[in-house]
C-alpha cells in the first residue's frame, strides 16, 4: 500500500509539472541515467549442513532474530544506445539482532547452547552488472534479453553473551548469474517511466529468480523521482554448488530514491 501511494504522488507531480508547460522532448537523447537511493530490504536466510569441514546449523531470523538497521543507501548506473543497454548497481545493508537461543546452533563451526544470550550483526552487499539485449525496441517501449552476474557477499557474526568469548563470524560470497527478461515503457513526452525484470537461472539442482518493477517520475527532462519493489529468492541444497552446505534465502525491498538524465 506505501509503494502504491508513492507511485501515484510520483506520477501526480509529473502530471501537474507537465499541464501547461511549453518543455519538449530534447533532439539529443539522454542516454544516460544515474541514480541514488534508500531501501526498506528484508532478508531471511536458513543455513544447514557443512563446507570445508566447517559446520554450520543457524537461521537468521528464528534463531538470531535478525532485523534491518537503518535505511541503507544504493546507487546504480545505466546506459543506453539503440538496441543495447548496460547497468551497474552497488547495494549494501545492515541488520543486527539479539535473542535467548531456543535450540543448539553452529556458526562456521562454533557452537552455541540453547538458553545463551547471542548478540548478532550482519552486512550483506551486493554487486550487479547487466547487459540487456532489446529485441523489441520502440520509441516509447522495448522488451530485452538480460544477461548478467550478480555478487552478494555477507558478513555474519555472532558473540554469545552469556559464556564470554571471541566473537565468530561467517563471510560466504555466492556468484550468481542473471538471465531474463525486462521491459520498460515511457508516457508524457518521456517524463513518466515504467521498468520491470524477471531473472531466472538454475544449475545443478540450485535454483534462484528475482524480479521487480519501478517507476520514475520526471519534474524536469533531467531530473526526477523513483519508487522501486524487488524481491528474490536462492535455493541452495546440500550437494550441488556449494558442497554440503544447503542454503536457503528470501529477500524483498521497496523503495525511493532520486534520478539523473544526462
Amino acid at each position: 500500500m506505501r509503494l502504491a501511494l508513492i507511485l501515484l504522488c510520483c506520477e501526480g507531480v509529473a502530471a501537474w509539472a507537465q499541464l501547461g508547460s511549453s518543455w519538449t522532448p530534447p533532439t539529443a537523447q539522454l542516454q544516460w541515467t544515474f541514480g541514488v537511493q534508500r531501501g526498506q530490504p528484508t532478508i531471511t536466510s536458513n543455513v544447514q549442513g557443512s563446507r570445508d569441514g566447517k559446520a554450520s546449523l543457524v537461521d537468521t531470523d528464528a534463531d538470531l532474530g535478525l532485523k534491518r538497521e537503518g535505511s541503507p543507501l544504493s546507487a546504480f548506473l545505466e546506459y543506453k544506445t539503440g538496441d543495447h543497454g548496460f547497468r551497474v548497481a552497488y547495494d549494501t545493508s545492515r541488520f543486527q539482532g539479539q535473542r535467548t537461543l531456543g535450540r543448539d546452533i553452529l556458526l562456521n563451526g562454533i557452537s552455541y547452547a540453547s538458553g545463551d544470550l547471542v548478540r548478532s550483526t550482519a552486512k550483506l552487499t551486493v554487486l550487479e552488472g547487466l547487459y540487456t539485449y532489446k529485441f523489441v525496441n520502440q520509441p516509447d517501449a522495448w522488451v530485452g534479453l538480460d544477461l548478467g552476474i550478480q555478487q552478494l557477499k555477507s558478513d555474519l557474526s555472532a558473540t554469545d553473551l552469556t559464556v564470554p568469548a571471541l566473537p565468530q563470524s561467517s563471510t560466504p560470497t555466492l556468484t550468481l548469474p542473471q538471465i531474463g527478461i525486462s521491459g520498460w515503457s515511457s508516457g508524457v513526452d518521456g517524463l513518466l517511466e515504467s521498468n520491470l525484470f524477471l531473472h531466472y537461472f538454475t544449475h545443478r539442482g540450485a535454483t534462484w529468480y528475482r524480479y521487480g518493477l519501478d517507476g520514475r517520475a520526471y519534474l524536469y527532462p533531467h531530473f526526477g523521482l523513483r519508487a522501486f519493489y524487488e524481491a528474490g529468492r536462492i535455493k541452495i541444497p546440500a550437494g550441488s554448488t556449494q558442497g554440503g552446505l544447503d542454503f536457503r534465502m528470501d529477500a524483498k525491498v521497496f523503495g525511493a530514491g532520486l534520478v539523473f538524465r544526462f
